[in-house]
Parts: C-alpha cells; structure tokens; sequence
C-alpha cells in the first residue's frame, strides 16, 4: 500500500509568524500534544490562525481521524454543517461559531501551542488512501455539500504542482496567502503544499494592502502572493507600493485578462491562475495573460462526455465529474467554456455568466459588479426575464455603464437595469450567492431612502430595447419605435410595482431601439419620469395602492 510522510522536510522552516519562524519539527511536538486530548471523533476545524488549523488538521490525522472543514464561517453554512456531523468534536482558536450547537458536543480551544519538545518528533508515514478531510463546499451555487479527501490524492496534488511554487529554482518560497484555510483553495495551497513540499506560509492578517506589505516585508524571499480576482483588484486600487512579489496566485474566480496585465505591470511578477474545485482539488494552471489554454497537473487525466463535460481522473482520488464546459485542446490542455449552470439562453442566444462578468469587471470605474441572470424558467406564456446588473463604480452612472455595455454585450443579454451599490454581498472568500444578490436588488430599500422626503426622486434604473426585440417587427417599418406597452413594461420592472391602471399617462417623444431610458421615480404621488439625455419622453401617475 501506497504511503507518504506526513512533513516532507519537517526539520525546515515551515511557518513565517509574525514574531518568528516555525520549523516543521516544531508542527509536529504541537501536532502530537495536541492529539494526545482528543476524543475519537472526527473534528470540526474552526481554527482562524494558519498555523493553529494545520496543527489541529495533523493532529486528527495521527489520531487516524479526519478533519471536517466549513466552507464558510457564517452562521447558516456552519449550522447546515453541525447538523450533519452532530458526532464531531470543535477545534477552535476564536469564539464559538454563531449558532447553536448540537447537545454534547465536544469544543477544544487552542490558546497556545506546545511546539517544544525533547528529541526529533515521530513522523509518521499516513496511508495514501487514509481520508483525512471532509470540506465543504461553500454553498455559492446551492447548499454545502461536504467531500472527502485522502492523503495520497492530496500527497500527489502538492507535488505535482510544485513547480508552481517555487518562482525561483533552488529557492525555497514563502506563500502570502489571502484566503482561508478551511477553503479547498486555501487549504491545498497555504496548508498540504508547506506540508508536503517545505514551502513556506505565513501567519496573521493578510487581507488589506497594509496586511499583505507587513507579510511581504517579513519575508523570507522570494514571496508568492496567493489571492483572489476580487483582492486583486482592491491591492492593485491601493496606491501604496508594495515589497517585492516572484509570483501572483489566483483561484476562485476567472481573472480577466486586463486585471492580470495590470498586475504583472504593477509588480513585475508573473500571474498565474490554478483551476479546480472543492469536488477536484486544482487539477490545472496558466499563466493568464499568456494563453487561454489550461494545462493539466502532471498525474490528471480528462475524459470528455458528450454533453460537454468532462470527468477528472487522478491516482488516490474518487473521479468527478466537472460542472464546467471544457474542450480538449491536446492530451494536457484544454480550454474552459464555462460552467454548465452559468450557461444562459435568452431569445434562442447563449452566453455564459463568466463572461459576461469579464466584460463587466473590464469597465473603466468598475470596481466590483456582476450580471444577475433571470429565473430560469419562466411560466408558460410569460415573458423572459432581462439580465441585471449590480455594480460597485463610485465614478460612474448607471446610464453611462449601460451605454458601455451596449457596445460589447449582444443586445439579448443587455440589462434591463444597472443597480450602484456600494460593496457587493460577497462571503470571506470572494464569492456571491444567488439569495444574497436577489436579497440586495429587489429588498427593502435602506433606511435613508426610505426616510428622504417623499417628493425627491429616486433612481429606478436604465432600460433600453434591442433592434430585435419581438415587439418591433412590423411596428412602424423603417423608423421603428419601441411601443409604449413595452416601455411601461420596464417601467413597473424597474419601479417594482405590479402592473396597474394609470392615472395618468404621457408620451412626450418616441423612444428607439438602443436609446438608453432613464428612470425616476417618486413615492407620493406615486409617479415616474423617463428620459433619453437630457430629454423627457415620459411620465405617468399609478395609483398608490399598487405598489407590488
């Protein structure tokens, strides 16, 4: 039977703190210490502090147990998780998670560490197929679904990227990290790669720009900076220069080509991405800004299926099937569609979600945004949903960013309305949920506009018709004019109202394909205003009793 060390070079550093290095020997008299007090149940790993979660992470695996790690900290994902491991045992070094606990289980809590110890400290050989962790996902496209790991596939994953990690050959590199451990990326990357590979990864704060300079400073170099799209953007916004970088990691995310060129300006330093998922480990890498393609870790196998697909064949590890489109490029690379689900159709065109994000994210001003798809499926004989846009650009209008968008996104898949907010609902690793976005848009307005006096204005969005919109064909031919059925139609959208009859209705000009149309509105009297430019071409008075 196949079996692999637990620490690759345990006697080498293996933990930059902020007060000193951590060597692997040192790991490993805390890893024993700590497995000494621990019940013989699997362990939840609420450990915050890197250092603390891969102590807690080698101590279940020298007890043979596994180690179950939350994709997210929030209180509905760790609540969905205690209910289903309700036999587990917490390891924390902060506060209890926000939710109830079920009775009787058990809670360790790390305040410091036992790292010293007499004589070199046993390291095991762990089985390759030994499951050493339950992670789950984090709930971004639905509800948390946990998948185990075992030491080999992780073992074999760590070494096969290897390469990645060291930008400098003959030089042992120190990984910057900016996302959690308990995370698959995270975890694989800040966690196993040190362990299996001797590389290094620092401790402490290392989410804002100044977090990630007192990291870099400490060194050692050369330095890996292993982030997200979304902390990308927010270091490369700091004007503030930071230490040098050998190397830019991304995952999480597709990184737009202009974000990846941009940095590698900013700091001199490649950026690459891994591609992979919770159900996969990283199976894949490219250097963004040189090539579409995605090259295969050295060990993966891809198999096409017919629906576009393909299954992820790796030694010591179940197969998966991915929920991305891939196509097969040669035997070792291949080109990333987009996942299945982001795959939108609209008036018999597709697109994916991905992409037109990258568009979006593109923009100049555009800090953070994202295209908000429409339900699926509509109900027979109801119309399809319009696309919307959330987005973060303090310096820009909505009118403006739709008539941007208008010159690269195909016409279907322009939004009924651009939403300006000032930061996105995203969770601790950059990612967005469904609820979270449909939450924001279509809520309860805050509390300041609900307060502001009921004859200001108010934004209720943009809308503009495509030269192809059905309701056009055979209406005024030659010098077509959006009906002004249609434009109601976006109007109580935009204004969330149902439907209803009007008090009062004027058209002041013809609106025309691909104007863009603004709308305000006010709330006594329940009224609203259209323009294109500066010009009215509309207004109307609903009753107020139909609000939706």
């Amino acid at each position: 039977m196949h079996a692999f060390p637990l620490l690759g070079h345990p006697a080498a550093p293996l933990f930059r703190t902020p007060e000193r290095l951590v060597t692997g020997n040192d790991v490993l008299h805390a890893a024993h210490a700590l497995a000494a007090t621990l019940p013989p149940r699997p362990i939840i790993n609420l450990c915050r502090d890197r250092l603390y979660f891969t102590v807690a992470f080698c101590a279940a695996v020298l007890r043979g147990q596994y180690s179950v790690l939350p994709g997210s900290h929030a209180a509905g994902p760790l609540a969905h998780l205690l209910a289903c491991y309700p036999d587990a045992a917490i390891v924390t070094d902060t506060d209890l998670p926000p939710c109830p606990l079920p009775a009787g289980m058990p809670v360790i809590r790390l305040s410091t560490l036992h790292a010293g110890g007499a004589g070199r400290p046993a390291n095991p050989d762990i089985a390759a197929m030994q499951v050493v962790a339950h992670i789950l996902t984090s709930g971004s496209t639905g509800t948390p679904v946990a998948h185990a790991k075992t030491w080999g596939g992780l073992n074999r994953r760590a070494q096969a990227s290897a390469g990645l990690f060291t930008p400098v050959p003959g030089r042992v590199a120190t990984i910057v990290g900016t996302v959690p451990p308990c995370h698959m990326y995270g975890f694989e990357t800040t966690v196993i790669q040190p362990l299996v590979t001797g590389c290094i990864s620092t401790t402490g704060p290392a989410l804002f720009p100044a977090d990630i300079r007192t990291r870099l400073e400490q060194g050692p170099q050369p330095c890996i900076l292993l982030t997200t799209p979304l902390h990308l953007r927010t270091f490369l916004a700091d004007p503030t220069p930071l230490p040098p970088i050998a190397r830019v990691i991304s995952a999480t995310a597709p990184l737009d080509a202009a974000t990846a060129e941009r940095a590698e300006r900013c700091w001199q330093a490649p950026v690459f991405e891994i591609y992979g998922s919770t159900e996969t480990g990283s199976i894949a890498t490219r250097r963004t800004t040189a090539t579409q393609a995605w090259r295969l870790h050295s060990g993966i196998r891809l198999h096409p299926r017919p629906d576009g697909t393909a299954s992820i064949h790796a030694p010591d590890t179940t197969s998966h099937v991915v929920a991305d489109a891939l196509t097969p490029l040669t035997p070792d690379t291949f080109r990333l569609e987009g996942r299945m689900t982001d795959i939108i159709k609209i008036a018999g065109q597709r697109t994916s979600l991905a992409g037109l994000n990258a568009i979006l994210l593109g923009l100049p001003g555009v800090e953070d945004g994202t295209f908000l798809a429409p339900a699926p499926d509509a109900a027979p004989g109801q119309p399809v949903g319009r696309m919307e846009v959330v987005v973060v650009a303090p310096t820009r209008t909505a009118p403006d960013i739709l008539a941007e968008l208008r010159t690269r996104v195909p016409p279907a898949f322009l939004p009924r309305r651009v939403v300006r907010v000032s930061v996105l609902p995203r969770n601790e690793l950059g990612k967005l949920t469904r609820a979270a976005l449909l939450a924001l848009v279509h809520g309860p307005r805050p509390a300041t506009e609900a307060t502001a006096p009921a004859t200001t204005a108010q934004e209720a969005g943009c809308f503009s018709i495509a030269v192809d919109h059905p309701a056009l064909a055979g209406h005024f031919p030659g010098n077509p004019i959006v009906p002004g059925a249609v434009v109601l139609s976006e109007v109580f959208g935009l204004m969330g109202v149902e439907p209803a009859r009007l008090e009062q209705i004027k058209f002041l000009r013809p609106v025309r394909p691909g104007d863009t149309v603004r709308v305000t509105h006010t709330a006594q009297p329940l009224a609203f205003t259209c323009m294109v430019g500066t010009q009215v071409v509309a207004k109307g008075r609903l009753r107020n009793n139909a609000h939706g």
